[in-house]
């Protein structure tokens, strides 16, 4: 149950079972109408780990603010499964998404599609092999592609991210889903937001984390370690395409959902050369939104009230962004 003041009901739905129960948390309202898109989220954590309740607290108070039913979606992670069960999980999650207020099977909802770091390569999986399209893509810091060669020319000269025994112990484990809460900080709760969806300022953040959910910030480090040893494309590759089809396929492009960035220029994580050479790829099927200063996911722990209302700071480019979706909405709903 929502804590009585909430603006929003969460309600936890178990949408496929792949080896183990893939679920999707729903933020919604009683009072949401059957007309309005629903919005897709996937979690960041390299794909290895990370958890759905990591959802940044501004995306939460945008859909609440347009009556969108936000979904976030687990999935499983590296390297339990490969590219083609990731894909399987986003499928379940978007159909899902796809069923959501009064649509039927033969005139689903519409669904934006949105994912944080490497949740944004689910996103794109969506895109590209599930039909129909999304409505629009929104990438928070995200990966589009593991085709890049940020992913795949470490000259293994730095010291490894993580021992072999780590990598054993992580490669033992049985199949999981992301309930591994590497920073306590990105955890959004239901309290935290008063009854109009305006940040609560006395809210005092859980210090224990919910059932179930682990504070696992070793597990984060197989991103590094994959990076060290090239190995995402052997994990991801068969059902990653890249973006240099863009050049060559006019039609796909001219199907392709608008997608749009932001992303920091001092982002360790993800080199911002991934999104602006993606953002090239499509030329006016993207938009691009540059944060100055910024680092990874720098907009995690963020409310509106924390981005300001104004469009020329680093913190700017996330305003810009949640402008440009609606101008894409409003034209395509």
């Amino acid at each position: 149950m929502p804590p009585p003041s909430a603006p929003l009901q969460k309600t936890t739905n178990v949408v496929a079972v792949h080896d183990i129960p893939i679920e999707c948390d729903v933020y919604d309202a009683v009072d949401y109408p059957s007309t309005t898109p629903v919005f897709l989220f996937f979690h960041s954590g390299g794909l290895a780990a990370g958890a759905r309740n990591m959802i940044p607290p501004w995306l939460v108070q945008t859909c609440f603010a347009r009556k969108w039913p936000l979904v976030s979606a687990s999935y499983r992670l590296l390297p339990q499964v490969d590219g083609n069960g990731l894909l399987a999980d986003a499928r379940a999650a978007y159909s899902f998404a796809q069923s959501l207020n009064t649509a039927t099977p033969q005139s689903p909802s519409k669904v934006v599609v949105g994912g944080a770091s490497a949740g944004f390569f689910l996103a794109a999986l969506v895109a590209h092999h599930l039909s129909p399209p999304p409505l629009a893509l929104l990438s928070i810091t995200g990966i589009p592609t593991f085709r890049h060669s940020f992913f795949n020319s470490s000259t293994l000269i730095p010291p490894e991210p993580i021992t072999e025994d780590e990598i054993a112990l992580f490669v033992s484990e049985p199949v999981t889903v992301g309930r591994h809460i590497f920073d306590p900080s990105g955890v959004f709760s239901l309290a935290s937001l008063l009854p109009s969806g305006a940040k609560n300022p006395s809210f005092q953040p859980d210090k224990k984390l919910p059932e179930g959910f682990t504070e696992d910030p070793a597990r984060g480090l197989l991103f590094d370690y994959y990076l060290y040893e090239n190995l995402f494309l052997d994990l991801v590759g068969s059902v990653d395409p890249g973006f240099d089809w863009a050049a060559a396929d006019e039609a796909k492009l001219g199907k392709w959902p608008m997608t749009i960035f932001f992303h920091g220029d001092d982002d360790d994580d993800v080199n911002l050369d991934v999104c602006t050479s993606v953002v090239k790829s499509l030329g006016d099927r993207a938009q691009f939104f540059m944060a100055k200063g910024q680092g990874h996911l720098f907009e995690k722990a963020y409310f509106l009230e924390d981005l300001g209302e104004d469009r020329n700071t680093p913190l700017g480019a996330v305003l810009k962004a949640i402008d440009a979706l609606d101008r894409v909405v409003a034209g395509q709903s």
